[in-house]
């Protein structure tokens, strides 16, 4: 099997994964699982797990006091990432809630030239545009329950997921971009375990279904998309590996259908696919260099 066929099958694979987030979200909500549970367990239990992988394969936390710092703070970042994120299905189905989020990659376009100085051309402008246009005709039209107050959550994880994206493109040159994904890790475990506190104090699933939940969460979208992914990255170009990706939301989309009964209309298939659109022509608007590959594996997941 080809190279790139063995890259495109891994980062699909990862995409479907990441793309559970968002069900195991929703089941979690309608189970009555607090995020204060939920969250901490989630991300402690995957970093004991991508620590013994990091052991095994000789991955290590960025060599810098400034760099292990940074990959901190991006999980403070992450954290109010998947705050908003997960609170917003409180309002929106999964599918709806993961097409706004998908809109980061048109924002990282205005981040990137205002933060990072990095050119705006055509494509990227069009980019943004799509995007914007791909949530507007969902709230215009009311699209799969569009509650205002979970739409401004699943956009503010939007832009927190830019700056994410943003962040890790200035600390991956210094490091290995799995490197950066542990040190990511270990700061959103930190961050969550204090939310956790502050919001009532760290429990324990009561039930089996809970813990089934974690588990899911977990193993199948967290764990191994991210290895998945980082085994894909390095096979692929920049460009290939964003268009891929954007299977996570369709795979969001079909699975809160299929498992949790959401309701899919005509505006929220034609809101999602200009936000895609929109993705698609940001990745090919790169040129597919090795730092390139690096950044894109930063910004998924």
């Amino acid at each position: 099997m080809r190279e790139s066929t063995e890259g495109t099958l891994l980062v699909l694979a990862a995409a479907t994964g990441f793309g559970t987030i968002g069900v195991f979200g929703e089941a979690a909500a309608r189970a009555g699982l607090p995020l204060s549970t939920l969250l901490p367990l989630r991300f402690a239990l995957a970093t004991v797990v991508v620590a013994g992988v990091a052991v095994l394969r000789g991955w290590s936390l960025p060599p810098t006091r400034r760099g292990r710092a940074a990959t901190l703070a991006l999980g403070v970042v992450y954290t109010l990432l998947t705050l908003s994120y997960f609170v917003s299905l409180r309002y929106l189905t999964a599918g709806l809630a993961t097409i706004v989020l998908y809109t980061y990659p048109s924002i990282v376009v205005g981040l990137g030239a205002v933060v990072l100085d990095e050119p705006v051309t055509a494509r990227r402008v069009a980019a943004l545009g799509l995007a914007t246009a791909g949530v507007a005709l969902v709230v215009s039209t009311g699209a799969g329950g569009a509650d205002p107050v979970g739409l401004a959550l699943a956009l503010a994880a939007a832009v927190c997921y830019a700056a994410y994206t943003a962040g890790s493109r200035s600390v991956v040159p210094a490091a290995s971009p799995p490197g950066v994904m542990l040190g990511v890790l270990v700061g959103t475990t930190l961050s969550t375990g204090v939310y956790g506190v502050l919001d009532g104090g760290l429990a324990l699933p009561a039930t089996a279904d809970g813990w089934g939940l974690v588990a899911g969460l977990v193993v199948l979208s967290t764990v191994a998309p991210h290895l998945l992914f980082y085994e894909g990255v390095s096979r692929l170009e920049a460009g290939r590996v964003g268009v891929v990706s954007t299977a996570e939301p369709v795979v969001t989309v079909v699975l809160g259908a299929l498992l949790l009964g959401e309701r899919v209309t005509v505006a929220v298939v034609a809101g999602g696919a200009l936000v895609l659109g929109g993705v698609v022509l940001v990745h090919g608007d790169r040129d597919g260099t090795a730092a390139d590959r690096s950044a894109a594996a930063e910004s998924d997941g």
